[in-house]
């Protein structure tokens, strides 16, 4: 059921100014939910109220197609290939690769044409914050994302609901697929997305927002630097940690994580400059 607070948000909005529309995004309408989880990780504690403003959001993770498109308009060069590589899987191990960058899949293959429609990757928090400003956007907050994560469906532990993994297939995660190349992975027993990493952007059902992708496929880069203490101090309103250090917030977990690990909540980080295989983004837009 969406909550009166969701509600209210929606009147506001509409009632201030029709909002404008834009390819690729929908609006989420400002509001206050709980943020983190008691039952999470001690990071993800406490789980304190926050008030986001309305703003807009991509429906999808960035694709290779749109990133694509930055690359020859600008000449952009990503942080992995000034560094010289990335990691892909060998066979054995996860392992970084002369010559591997957003161009590669997970296994270092050339990216084909038929798989423009995934989400791009091994991209640093430096590569997704220059797409983001070239397009006209920014990167969300951790809070905005995880108030977008959560659909307008206040008690939701999942982008999907509550169970960590029902009978539906809700999302690209860790599965019967990915054990078959990268066999000591762990796994959901008989849970099988029909893909073993990524997968094309929109393959699955949307949250209550009309998002896709918000749990697995790839983790996402967040605008705030990472604070594992954060919420202990965190305004309540459009709370944004600024303060500097080497790492920046990601959300979302990937194609290689567990679905119990894929919580609305959960936090994690790596130091802004670097570039995973399973690592990408999505774009946020301040209403005017």
């Amino acid at each position: 059921m969406i909550g009166l607070t969701y509600i209210a948000a929606i009147v506001l909005v509409f009632n201030c100014q029709t909002p404008k529309t834009y390819p690729g995004m929908v609006l989420i309408p400002g509001g206050s939910f709980m943020m983190g989880d008691a039952e999470g990780q001690d990071m993800e504690k406490p789980v304190h109220e926050v008030e986001v403003d309305a703003f807009y959001m991509d429906i999808h993770e960035v694709t290779l197609a749109e990133f694509k498109k930055f690359v020859d308009e600008t000449h952009y060069v990503t942080d992995a290939e000034k560094r010289g590589g990335c990691f892909i899987w060998n066979g054995k191990a996860w392992e970084k690769t002369e010559g591997i960058n957003w161009r590669h899949d997970e296994l270092g293959n050339r990216h084909t044409e038929d798989k423009m429609n995934h989400p791009v990757t091994h991209l640093s928090w430096n590569d997704a914050n220059a797409y983001a400003q070239w397009a006209g956007k920014r990167l969300p907050t951790e809070a905005e994302w995880e108030y977008a994560a959560r659909g307008g469906e206040k008690g939701f532990k999942f982008a999907w609901g509550n169970d960590p993994l029902g009978q539906e297939i809700v999302a690209n995660v860790s599965d019967e697929n990915l054990v078959k190349v990268v066999t000591f992975w762990p796994y959901t027993k008989g849970y099988d997305d029909d893909y073993t990493f990524s997968s094309p952007v929109g393959s699955f059902k949307p949250n209550g927002f009309g998002l896709y992708d918000m749990a697995g496929n790839a983790w996402e880069w967040c605008a705030d630097y990472f604070d594992e203490d954060f919420y202990s101090r965190s305004p309540k309103k459009n709370p944004r940690n600024d303060d500097p250090n080497e790492r920046r917030v990601m959300r979302g977990n990937s194609w290689d994580g567990r679905p119990g690990l894929m919580r609305c909540s959960r936090r994690t980080s790596e130091v802004q400059s670097s570039s995973y295989v399973d690592t990408g983004f999505r774009c946020v837009k301040d209403i005017e």
